[in-house]
């Protein structure tokens, strides 16, 4: 009697389910279990495929399976294999180099596997034991997970320094709305150092209330720095004690803003959040999603080949594709920041008998750049061009259609509150315009800054205000705390897109 070990191809299946339970086990409580368990049934289904069609072709189960294994590998981990050769043989992790030797290697080994008449079983049964054995150890993790002690509570997770607050026994809790409009620059930044006149806004939120912080500056210049930076009151200073490479970083800042201080105390004093933005926030994800999968499981998704290659180069072919779908792909941003905005709205338009926090971050000014300075559509030919960010002049025509959002929803907000809630719009970073004399670091951090209080008291805010003192000064405003402001400072850490 045959063993089925022996006989039956079960590392095909299995090399999928590895790749997802793997993934899995690295991003334990990212993602839920259902969702890497339909991740699972997908990938098996599209291997089974890939395994009829060789099927199709030799007509012989085992060659099969090893064929369409081959293909499924280089497919599932082609992230991996990337990554170390950019780390090791940068040379060969170029895509025109990679993607001909994979397609030879496979020409070969389809060719090599329809001329041979060797008994194969022996290697059916190595990796049939290999992926069980895989499969095993990741079982085991998964059940068995390393303890993580939890981030402790009020700013030592990002700093190690504690926010020490004062009891709050005031009745005075308004409505709070953040905004974010992503990488929205100072208004003296465009005079300064584009030409753009930014006064018809910039009027607006005065005739509105706000106290504009001209010389404001973000911490950090990206988006995945600068907002947990915000939220902890704090620099991240713990981020270079961070082991496990940039996925370990992402994660670690993930979780300062899903696990802020702010939010911390504002729920230890009776505040309800509404997230209206693209993170999540402890209790209250993401509205947004990026894909027909649930969005957790980009972190094992991105790890294949289709999803680095339309990151690193599909843009370059969108031209090439189907005009509905390809703009659909475009559309993505923002159609998000509608929902977002929808969200906002319709969420500040109820009232509510607790005090609420409205975090809303929307992809604006950054690109895609939408609209043209009239108004019109651009044609653009992909969502995140790596040059777009240089294109200062697309950016500049895109601020009015900015601007005019802006004004709608602050409009909307005040009408919705009474003008009784406080308002925060900021950008998280600006304009990250690489010139031609070189790199110029503070115009990265020059950003947008207005804050709105129903009482107008301002005295404590300062027009050189950085990202990690806003809502210091805010709370030491508004619930007579006395929490000390640090050194206004640009922080150099490596990019972090």
């Amino acid at each position: 009697m045959k063993m089925p070990l022996r006989t039956f191809p079960f590392f095909l299946p299995a090399l999928p389910v590895f790749f997802v339970l793997h993934g899995y086990r690295e991003n334990l409580g990212y993602i839920h279990a259902g969702d890497a368990l339909l991740l699972s049934g997908i990938y098996v289904l599209g291997s089974l495929l890939v395994f009829l069609a060789f099927r199709l072709l030799y007509r012989h189960t085992v060659k099969a399976a090893l064929a369409a294994g081959f293909v499924l590998a280089f497919y599932f981990f082609f992230g991996a294999l990337h990554d170390f050769l950019q780390a090791h043989v940068r040379l060969l992790s170029r895509y025109v180099i990679l993607l001909p030797a994979f397609l030879a290697a496979a020409a070969a080994l389809v060719i090599a596997l329809g001329r041979t008449g060797r008994d194969l079983r022996r290697l059916v049964v190595y990796l049939n034991v290999l992926f069980l054995i895989y499969i095993g150890i990741d079982l085991a993790g998964v059940v068995f997970p390393a303890r993580r002690p939890r981030p402790p509570a009020f700013g030592s997770a990002a700093s190690g320094d504690t926010i020490r607050f004062l009891p709050y026994s005031g009745r005075a809790k308004p409505d709070i709305y953040f905004l974010v409009f992503d990488a929205y620059t100072s208004s003296l930044a465009l005079k300064e150092q584009y030409h753009f006149d930014n006064g018809a806004f910039d009027r607006f939120l005065a005739s509105r209330g706000f106290r504009i912080q001209k010389a404001s500056r973000s911490n950090y210049k990206y988006t995945i720095l600068s907002i947990p930076s915000i939220l902890n009151m704090a620099y991240l200073d713990r981020l270079r004690d961070i082991k496990g490479g940039e996925v370990a970083e992402y994660y670690y800042l993930s979780d300062l803003i899903r696990d802020n201080d702010l939010l911390a105390w504002l729920r230890a004093n009776g505040y309800d959040i509404v997230n209206c933005s693209i993170f999540d926030l402890r209790g209250h994800p993401s509205p947004v999603g990026q894909s027909l999968l649930p969005l957790q499981t980009r972190l094992i998704t991105d790890q294949t080949l289709y999803s680095r290659f339309y990151r690193d180069i599909g843009w370059n072919f969108y031209r090439f594709t189907i005009d509905p779908l390809a703009e659909r792909e475009i559309d993505r941003s923002l159609d998000n920041d509608n929902q977002l905005m929808g969200r906002l709205l319709a969420a500040s338009a109820r009232r509510s008998a607790r005090p609420r926090f409205f975090y809303g971050h929307f992809n604006i000014p950054h690109p895609p750049y939408y609209y043209d300075r009239e108004g019109r559509r651009r044609k653009v030919a992909a969502p995140y061009r790596p040059t777009d960010e240089d294109s200062v002049q697309d950016y500049l025509d895109y601020l009015p259609y900015t601007n005019q959002r802006a004004e709608q929803l602050i409009d909307r907000i005040l009408r919705n509150s009474g003008g009784q809630a406080v308002i925060i719009f900021m950008g998280d970073h600006g304009l990250r315009y690489h010139d031609s004399l070189g790199y110029n670091p503070l115009s990265f951090v020059q950003n947008q800054n207005a804050v709105y209080f129903p009482g107008g008291d301002y005295h404590l805010f300062y027009d050189s205000i950085s990202g990690v003192n806003q809502f210091r000064v805010i709370l030491n405003s508004l619930f007579a705390q006395r929490i000390p402001m640090l050194k206004d400072s640009i922080a150099n850490v490596k990019d972090k897109k």
